[in-house]
């Protein structure tokens, strides 16, 4: 008859770790003196952190200008603006250019002991991403984390990442501002030199046949041409603007292209009405010498209310290129850290023993079993065989 297997109780498990206990201890104790050496020779990281707080963005010159004509909205769409700041920011600092600054700024590639590497610029950005970490929290404001074994340099590089977060904004803000200025500016000297045109024109035909005075429903039919040309010039701008930014496919532009068609059609309709019942204007019931009169002082109407919608957008576009408005307020400058952040050694000394002293007495434990059992794995191991 094949022995029995004997189970193990905890009493026994109990006395047997309480004969071992000395070499447990011995076990245990020399584990933790190994890693407490161990932890000697890993650096002091040290971190250093920046607070921030994104700006509310304003267009004071469109507010004060715009007298309710929709020019905040078109500068919103034009000059940027609805994005999602802390992911700008994510990707602001995260770029191969900010990380490249960083590393020739403090010289990483020195101080993280890769400069013999194959390709030393790749082994500090790795370094770097792992010792920086860039946090958007619920409340709103966006943490900068920097770890370095150099007190001083970790809070030198937290500045650093926020003086730089704010001066690459500024940069690419005013780029595009000054993309749209020019765009506005063309289109303010062109009506400048169209209206002095026209002025001469006017001015010789008077002197010609004399000022006649048109009826009150020209006067209205101007205006309304006025009006509705006026949003043809802006949406020309905004897709001219549009074209040299976005691709052909982009919704956007195919949106306001089909806006400005729509415009053309109407103006189209205005200019060739031919019904006679019409009660704001049919051409073919004036004078020759009256039409000629007509259009010149629609041109002028038309070209002054164009440069009227101009010149506060233009205004607007030099204080948008002008202005360096940090895009981030800081709540908590980062300070030179005064402790370590990692390595705990007390923690994983502790960690250390405790692991030693589980093994140990689970060696024990074991070993108790066999020893206890062992006809009956003798048994189990000439049946196998």
């Amino acid at each position: 008859m094949p022995p029995e297997y004997k189970k193990t109780d905890w009493f026994e498990v109990f006395q047997n770790l309480y004969r071992n206990w000395i070499p447990i201890a011995v076990v245990s104790f020399l584990v933790a003196v190994v890693a407490a050496i161990y932890t000697l020779f890993i650096p002091n990281q040290y971190k250093s952190t920046a607070n921030l707080l994104p700006n509310q963005k304003t267009s004071v010159g469109f507010n004060m200008l715009s007298e309710g004509s929709g020019l905040s909205s078109l500068a919103g769409s034009v000059l940027g603006g609805g994005a999602d700041e802390t992911d700008r920011y994510y990707n602001l600092l995260n770029s191969y250019t900010t990380k490249r600054r960083v590393i020739e700024e403090f010289d990483l590639t020195e101080a993280y002991d890769v400069s013999e590497a194959e390709h030393p610029m790749i082994h500090a950005m790795g370094i770097l991403e792992e010792r920086t970490q860039f946090t958007a929290q619920q409340t709103g404001n966006f943490i900068i984390e920097v770890w370095d074994t150099n007190p001083e340099r970790a809070k030198e590089m937290a500045s650093f990442y926020v003086d730089h977060l704010n001066r690459l904004n500024t940069e690419i803000s005013t780029q595009e501002a000054a993309k749209f200025r020019k765009f506005a500016e063309d289109r303010y000297e062109s009506t400048l030199e169209q209206i002095e045109q026209t002025r001469n024109e006017l001015n010789e035909f008077q002197q010609e046949y004399g000022v006649f005075q048109l009826e009150d429903q020209v006067m209205q039919y101007f205006d309304l041409l006025g009006t509705i040309t006026a949003e043809k010039i802006q949406t020309e701008i905004r897709l001219d603007f549009l074209e040299s930014t976005l691709s052909s496919g982009n919704q956007q532009y195919r949106q306001t292209k089909l806006e400005l068609e729509s415009i053309n059609r109407k103006l189209t309709s205005l200019y060739q009405d031919e019904n006679s019942d019409n009660l704001i204007l049919n051409f073919d019931n004036l004078s020759d010498i009256g039409l000629t009169y007509a259009e010149l002082v629609k041109k002028i109407e038309v070209q002054t209310e164009v440069l009227r919608f101009i010149v506060p957008l233009l205004e607007q576009s030099r204080m948008e290129e002008a202005k360096a408005l940090p895009i981030v307020s800081v709540l908590d400058e980062p300070v030179v850290p005064e402790r370590k952040s990692y390595p705990s050694r007390t923690l994983i000394v502790l960690l250390a023993g405790m692991t030693a002293v589980i093994l140990a007495c689970t060696y024990y434990t074991i070993k108790l079993s066999i020893t206890k059992n062992k006809q009956w794995f003798d048994t189990f191991k000439n049946k196998s065989e």
